[in-house]
């Protein structure tokens, strides 16, 4: 025997707020990642600048641990630098490199609200949203590989600047290793996943004017 199902008005009454509950989440998410990303950035701009760098030294610099022994030894691979130097440009570019995965968050958390504004007044699919997808989706992709090259950037300045020796002589220090596949992992999901949604968006969107077109 078939379950008789729930009247439409409360249907749409539950789908309604669980749109409600999805924009009101999403909101307050992204006010708090907006208010933490604006205290990071005056500590950063206003504060000292810390680093973290590899210590290289032809025979190794020695940490001289209480376990040490004649078959086991300690030695100091990193170091953290910290400068009260104002070094402008490499905390711009830190900034820079926060905002931008800052506001790619942001735009993503509006795309959700306005879908759900859409779904909320029955307009499910449309060709506008599919590409607004898409068009976030490569700005995310772009961002997941930019802001890291940013960040290290910033680091090689402020190491320029400060003065510390890079190769040679008894001690030197370096940065972590860098080339084009380091990527922002949380940022590459994100960009693929909104390419996903763009492209089911926009393939059902078409599903949707064939349909009407067949009625």
């Amino acid at each position: 025997m078939a379950t008789p199902s729930a009247p439409a008005p409360l249907q749409r009454a539950g789908g309604r707020a669980i749109l409600l509950i999805v924009a009101a989440l999403t909101t307050l998410f992204t006010l708090a990642m907006l208010l933490n990303d604006i205290v990071r950035t005056v500590y950063l701009l206003e504060g000292g600048y810390d680093l973290e760098v590899g210590l290289g030294s032809p025979m190794g610099v020695a940490a001289n641990l209480s376990g040490d022994s004649a078959q086991s030894t300690s030695q100091y691979w990193t170091v953290l630098i910290s400068s009260l130097e104002p070094l402008q440009e490499p905390k711009q570019l830190q900034a820079l490199a926060i905002w931008m995965t800052t506001l790619t968050f942001v735009a993503a958390a509006v795309v959700i609200v306005l879908l759900c504004r859409r779904l909320w007044t029955g307009r499910t699919f449309a060709t506008s949203a599919a590409f607004g997808l898409l068009t976030l989706s490569v700005f995310a992709l772009v961002t997941a590989w930019l802001a890291p090259w940013l960040r290290h950037r910033a680091d090689a300045i402020a190491l320029d600047q400060l003065g510390y020796s890079t190769s040679g002589g008894d001690q030197w220090v370096s940065l972590p290793r860098y080339d084009l596949g380091v990527i922002d992992g949380p940022l590459l999901v994100l960009g693929t996943v909104l390419l996903l949604a763009g492209l089911v968006y926009l393939g059902a969107q078409r599903l949707q004017h064939d349909t009407e077109g067949l009625v």
